[in-house]
Order: structure tokens, then sequence, then C-alpha cells
């Protein structure tokens, strides 16, 4: 049984560039608002529509709302190592899940296949979730630019979420919103990044079918 993409809508460039966005703006919110000015870098992101229902905008417009300390102080109360322990939610799926046998190793196998490099002060935390968000929007766009295998960038999409993705944010996100105000930015974010992931998925999982090349 092979899988190959039927589905013309999904070969187009506004399909690809949209979802590239979409994953790259969620990488930025959940950045460290110590490391990068998420706030002034989506600003400049333009936004265009999506092959499913999600209201991108409203996210951004509510993390727009909170001033750069404001990010600080509830991104490093909620995510980052403190005078105490370790931090309450840790945002990397390694310490998230309890560091599982060979996820890194995965991590790795997925990033050297699709020549994915991250810059040297960032491999040590090649779980970060900002990380895999980014590596999900370099995919997307590998499948637009790749002229002769875009369904491995398809394939690998898909795997990806499904393998990492949706393996842990989903708890994250209910683990937030617990430890969060409700009206808390990181709380928001990840409820909503958990509700486009699943939207995503089912897209992938539509516009890739699965036939029978063997003759069976």
């Amino acid at each position: 049984m092979d899988r190959v993409c039927l589905d013309t809508t999904r070969m187009t460039e506004a399909t690809a560039v949209s979802r590239a966005t979409a994953y790259a703006i969620f990488s930025l919110l959940i950045s460290s608002p110590h490391e990068v000015n998420p706030r002034d870098k989506i600003t400049d992101i333009q936004l265009s529509e999506l092959p499913f229902d999600f209201d991108l905008e409203k996210i951004m417009n509510d993390f727009s709302l909170n001033d750069e300390d404001t990010l600080k102080k509830q991104f490093s109360a909620l995510f980052e190592i403190g005078d105490h322990g370790p931090p309450p939610i840790p945002i990397r799926e390694d310490l998230f899940l309890n560091q599982p046998a060979k996820l890194k190793e995965d991590l790795v196998r997925f990033y050297e296949h699709f020549g994915y490099e991250l810059d040297e002060g960032f491999q040590w935390q090649m779980d970060h979730l900002s990380i895999q968000l980014e590596f999900m929007h370099f995919l997307a766009m590998g499948e637009f630019e790749e002229q002769k295998d875009k369904l491995s960038y398809q394939l690998g999409q898909l795997d990806f979420t499904q393998k990492h993705l949706l393996n842990w944010v989903p708890k994250l996100a209910e683990q937030l919103s617990v430890l969060s105000k409700e009206d808390e930015i990181y709380a928001k974010i990840s409820i909503e990044l958990k509700t486009f992931l699943e939207h995503d998925l089912k897209w992938q999982e539509k516009t890739i079918t699965t036939i029978d090349e063997s003759g069976g």
C-alpha cells in the first residue's frame, strides 16, 4: 500500500504558504520573549487564507494586547527553571514527557533527513515546541519548493504531527489551562495551537490517500 497525494488543491502555492505561515506564527508566539521579540515580528507577517476553517488573526490580536514585560513574566513563571527546581510546565517535548527513550534520536532523524539545520545555540533544545513548529514551517515550504519529491515532504509533515506535536501539545494545553489564569496568553496560545494542529492533521489525512499499487 502506497500513499500518494491525489488532491490537486494541495499542490498550489497558496496552500503551502498559508500553512507554512501559520506554523511560523505559532513558532513565534510560543518562543521565549527573552530571546526574541515576537510582538514586533508577527506584525510584519502577511496572512493568507488557510485550506480549513481557523481564525489565526484572533490569537495574534490577543497576543498583541500583552506588553513585553507581561510576556516575559508569564513565560518565565510557566516555562523556565527557577530557584526551586524545574519549570512548572516544560516547553520541551523531551522534558514534558519525562525523557522517553529515543525521542531525541527520532527528532535528529527527522531533521537530518530533510536537511533542517539548527543554529549551534539551539541544538541542545531541539525538542523545544517553537523549534518543532518552525520545522513544520520548513516542511510545508519544502513541499511547495520541491519539484521531484513533494510526497516525501507531505508524509514528513503527517508523521511529525502524529509522532511529536499531537503526542504532547494537547497535554500541554490541558496543563496550562489548569495552571494559568483563563485570560493568560500562553494558555490561550496552547489551546489555539491544539485546535489548529487537529484541523491541520485532518486536512493532511484528507489530501494524502492510500491506494494499492500492487494490483492486489
